[in-house]
């Protein structure tokens, strides 16, 4: 749905009115409230507490119907926020689109601008958001929804720096203590999504600066993760050194409670892996993940006693290995690994320990919450590409994939995304992955082939030779390719040879190998694609544990690179599953990526995407330092 247009203005005199009218008007985000609430106005604001947004709407529109000129405005935009609330998007656009902009007083102006940019950040079009904001001013009642807006908009391009910012500049302007605690939940999730790199090089301004005091706290948490009582040390020298920070009120004694109670593993774990059989080398390399980030742990006295069990190639096995876990005191198991052992397990009337299964199994029949289910799916990548593409502002796509099982669960996991976000597919081509000439389905999905049909039916009828030369569709916004390296590396250069050399093309981690080949992959140069941080990220705080598995297990650490990633994470994430989702650790910043669960119990992946440059993939930082002044 199209965001509403504006007429074009001056503004000037309408932002200096709006500034010397409303600095001494109420700093706390919130709708217009009339000096004296009608009886409509009041049985308006029931509805609304009760979830009648529908009803709420009519009944300011009708109070509008009775009202003033400048009354009758702040009403309908009242009116336009209650539908908003109630995901009536169509509905609010009607109303705002009736308004008579030019004759809309400061206060309308901006409640008008709010509620526009309201629909743009729930309809997913945060750079619509942003610009509609980007003049409107900063004060009066409106202003922490302007920065909450703003925030949200940032947060939904992966701009986490200028969300945090703006959340930032909005907790002054909030009252309530438990929607400030909020706010900085926000921003803490908001940094937490950062590297190390790049916390370490955004915290540019000298204490008591807050945003440096939020990152140096983020870093802080980090590093004494598994020592809650160590980073309480250490928290005072903190505080001399950022006075009066905002998260010295109450922030900071929820981050220690939550970490002392959420940061301690199991007094005993159990892992459970196929050892034997056809997944004996994957199931090696998670082994050595949870194992190095076992002997890692910085505090040797709390850890936990770690049992291998073998679960082997059959149900049976698996059912018998987390049995015997169990049997021998395990509080707590990581694994199994098959999807056929994950789901023998689920499908038990109980589950006396809780289980982190290390794959993902659908259509269980119902919801165990002694389940959690961790895997590296594709499918994931593949939704987080069409939700990238559709933020970088496309919205027409073609589809190449190969033509088998995977390539289609996969293409579906894409389609069901792209389409859900408003996206359109305008061409799906199969193609032979024996092959290494894939022409033939690059033609037809850039409609080559209707293009020389046309110049041949030309040339017939002008009966001669016709100067032709073939156009590709000019519909198309990016190619959305799944194929491992060895395919993009014969598509990619086809793709530039049919005239598609200016098309964006997008991929899933599966293009790359997880290894910096720059002779090999300067063939994959343009291709954007998201993959964990282990593979993508240098310099940070885990970089030891990779050069450690590159020294001992230098063969396997080729070829199963994000499995040793899996591992870690797994054991690492286990103590705060029940936290992800909600407060402090909303978000857990893994190695395999951002880690959050679902109440299903699902463990999501959030990833950092990257772009092939000059053979190498160069990761996409979309972090803004100077964009946006700083009041």
């Amino acid at each position: 749905m199209p965001v509403p247009t504006r007429l074009t203005a001056s503004r000037t005199v309408l932002t200096l009115f709006l500034l010397v009218t409303l600095l001494q008007a109420c700093t706390t985000s919130g709708p217009y409230e009339p000096a004296a609430k009608s009886p409509l106005y009041q049985q308006a604001e029931l509805l609304e507490a009760r979830g009648d947004y529908q009803g709420a709407a009519r009944l300011y529109l009708e109070a509008a119907s009775r009202a003033t000129t400048n009354e009758k405005h702040a009403l309908e935009l009242q009116a336009a926020g209650s539908l908003i609330r109630g995901t009536d998007y169509q509905g609010a656009t009607e109303i705002l689109e009736a308004l008579p902009i030019a004759r809309l007083n400061p206060l309308n102006l901006q409640h008008y601008d709010v509620n526009r940019a309201e629909i743009a950040v729930r309809e997913q079009h945060p750079e619509a958001a942003l610009t509609i904001l980007q003049s409107v001013p900063l004060s009066g009642p409106f202003a922490g929804d302007i920065y909450r807006l703003r925030a949200e908009a940032y947060l939904q391009n992966n701009q986490f720096f200028s969300s945090a910012r703006e959340r930032i500049l909005r907790d002054p302007l909030l009252t309530d203590p438990e929607k400030q605690l909020k706010n900085e939940f926000l921003i803490w999730e908001a940094l937490n999504n950062l590297t190390d790199t790049e916390l370490q090089t955004l915290r540019s301004a000298p204490p008591p600066d807050p945003t440096s005091g939020w990152i140096e706290l983020v870093e802080l948490a980090r590093l004494y993760l598994q020592q809650p009582d160590a980073l309480k040390e250490v928290t005072p020298y903190w505080q001399k050194r950022y006075p009066g920070h905002p998260a010295s009120r109450s922030f900071i004694d929820k981050l220690l409670g939550t970490m002392r109670v959420a940061g301690q593993p199991p007094a005993h774990l159990a892992l459970l892996l196929p050892l034997t059989g056809n997944l004996a080398g994957a199931a090696d390399a998670i082994r050595d993940g949870v194992f190095a980030a076992y002997y890692d742990s910085p505090d040797t006295a709390m850890l936990p006693q770690l049992r291998l069990y073998d679960t082997g190639g059959t149900t049976e096995t698996a059912l018998a290995a987390y049995q015997q876990a169990v049997s021998e005191g395990a509080q707590f198991t990581i694994g199994p690994l098959r999807k056929d052992a994950v789901r023998a397990v689920a499908m038990q009337e109980q589950l006396p320990v809780p289980v982190l299964a290390l794959n993902h199994v659908q259509g269980l029949p119902q919801f165990r919450d002694a389940l959690y289910q961790f895997g590296l799916p594709p499918e994931d990548e593949a939704r987080e590409v069409a939700r990238m593409a559709w933020r970088d502002g496309h919205h027409r796509s073609i589809a190449m994939i190969p033509a088998n099982d995977r390539g289609e669960r996969v293409y579906e996991a894409f389609r069901a995304e792209w389409q859900t976000l408003g996206g359109v597919i305008l061409e799906v081509q199969r193609y032979d992955t024996t092959k290494t000439d894939h022409g033939e389905a690059i033609s037809a999905s850039l409609n080559l082939d209707s293009s020389k049909a046309r110049h041949k039916q030309i040339s017939r009828l002008l009966g001669g030779k016709v100067e032709f030369e073939p156009r590709r569709r000019q519909d198309v916004d990016f190619v959305f390719l799944l194929a491992g390296p060895r395919q993009a590396r014969l598509i990619r250069p086809q793709l530039s040879f049919y005239r598609a050399s200016t098309v964006p093309v997008y991929s899933t981690s599966q293009v790359f190998t997880g290894h910096p080949d720059k002779d090999r992959d300067i063939d994959l140069d343009g291709i954007i694609f998201c993959d964990m941080p282990w593979t993508l990220e240098h310099n940070s705080n885990w970089e030891h544990l990779k050069q450690a598995i590159n020294e001992y297990w230098p063969e396997n650490a080729s070829r199963y690179n994000r499995l040793y990633a899996l591992g870690i994470d797994a054991y690492r994430v286990l103590p705060y599953l029940t936290q992800l989702g909600g407060g402090i650790f909303g978000t857990y910043h893994g190695v395999s990526g951002n880690l959050s669960v679902d109440r299903q119990g699902q463990i999501s992946r959030t990833l950092r995407c990257a772009k092939f440059r000059k053979g190498l993939p160069r990761l996409l930082v979309p972090v803004a330092t100077t964009d946006i002044d700083m009041p």
